[in-house]
């Protein structure tokens, strides 16, 4: 389940076991421009027909009414993804999206995965960038003032104890909580490309969290 898909075209380019259904979840008119310029080869591969699209606002209509009634088996286990959304919906939503996710998987397990940006942005931005980064709080307020500036402001940050919390609330416990300097070491190390610490953005986080029953 990939909520908040935008121009993201894994599902179709990814090796997939024909028996994994994939969803992808966004707003209308993100998915018909979407689907309008997806290669022909992609568009009609056996692949495709494993994708079903499910058109939805989340600041305003109901995730869990969608997908019902667009046939989601509430009886499988379900990884969810929620990449690079966060800080565009509100936290109600947010939320809200969350106990809709619980509701669905009562039944079974479930994986959600999911960025957020970290709220020091705001009330230390220093912290969010690696030592000696240049100008960090120059950059942060460009990284916001640019965001607004195409109409998409940052209106969501969030400390990873609330999100703890959370998270608990519904049943889900975090697995993982990475950031860039995290990640530094396991993906552009091995490849020749580690990144110093003057280089590194901290602001976005990545979790992993299952439901307790997982």
């Amino acid at each position: 389940m990939i909520l908040g898909a935008g121009y993201d075209t894994r599902a179709h380019r990814l090796t997939l076991p024909s028996s994994l259904t994939v969803w992808e979840v966004d707003q209308p008119e993100v998915q018909a421009i979407k689907r309008a310029k997806l290669p022909k080869a992609q568009a009609t591969s056996a692949t495709s027909a494993q994708i079903h699209y499910v058109s939805i606002d989340f600041n305003h209509q109901c995730l869990s009414e969608h997908l019902l009634a667009a046939g989601f088996d509430t009886r499988k286990s379900t990884l969810f993804t929620l990449e690079g959304v966060s800080q565009y919906i509100t936290k109600e939503t947010f939320a809200s999206t969350m106990e809709e996710i619980a509701a669905l998987t009562q039944k079974t397990t479930a994986t959600f995965i999911f960025s957020y940006v970290d709220a020091l942005l705001k009330t230390d931005p220093v912290r969010c960038f690696g030592k000696g980064y240049p100008k960090a709080k120059r950059r942060a307020d460009m990284v916001m003032g640019l965001a607004a500036k195409v109409g998409e402001p940052w209106i969501s940050l969030y400390t990873e104890e609330a999100l703890v919390e959370l998270l608990a609330e519904h049943g889900f416990s975090v697995q993982e909580n990475k950031t860039l300097e995290d990640l530094n070491a396991v993906y552009f190390s091995p490849v020749g490309r580690t990144l110093t610490e003057n280089q590194i953005f901290k602001l976005e986080h990545f979790v992993a969290a299952t439901s307790k029953k997982a």
